[in-house]
């Protein structure tokens, strides 16, 4: 526990000195926080956007959930009858991300290594997006918000659904949790 004490307040005070106000902060700051997916209103971003790209775990349903739910499904189907192309962008297996889309036309991209831009670019070039006119929608500031900015997206911040993860966001959660009293600053 003191390591870890000693870890933030050694990470406080170079984040107060380097990064304020600095061009980093831009990548771990969303465009816009909104406490569920459903919050997302769409007529608000129609002209300027036209492609929404949802995170699957903690986004559009907790991580153990097997299949997307009608609340979920009728979401997505009511942006893609708006107009926009609406993906789901995992770092999960495929496995998860086609079990939970099974039954629905709903386009996918697995194992996307979010923050890192290999995901979302694979998704662009096979569907031929504009990068300029993407949404993303994810409930991590270290992995969706991130890899948003890097390529240039519009992020949206949704909290996560429920406070338990996985065993492997729960280090980032900590991590973001920390990181978090600077972007509300913003």
């Amino acid at each position: 526990m003191l390591i870890v004490s000693l870890f933030y307040s050694c990470i406080s005070i170079v984040y107060d000195d380097l990064c304020y106000n600095c061009s980093m902060l831009k990548f771990i700051t969303p465009d816009k926080i909104i406490d569920h997916y459903s919050d997302f209103n769409p007529d608000e971003f129609k002209d300027k956007y036209d492609t929404v790209l949802f995170d699957l775990d903690n986004t559009l349903a907790p991580y153990y959930e097997k299949h997307i739910d009608d609340k979920a499904r009728d979401f997505i189907y009511m942006l893609m009858e708006k107009g926009f192309k609406v993906y789901v962008v995992s770092n999960n297996k495929e496995e998860r991300v086609k079990g939970f889309l099974e039954g629905t036309d709903i386009r996918y991209t697995y194992y996307s290594l979010k923050p890192l831009k290999t995901g979302y670019k694979r998704i662009i070039k096979r569907e031929k997006l504009d990068p300029h006119k993407i949404i993303t929608i994810g409930d991590q500031l270290l992995t969706d918000v991130i890899g948003s900015k890097r390529m240039g997206f519009y992020a949206i911040y949704v909290k996560p659904i429920i406070d338990k993860d996985s065993i492997t966001t729960v280090i980032n959660r900590k991590i973001e949790k920390f990181l978090f009293r600077y972007v509300v600053k913003r």
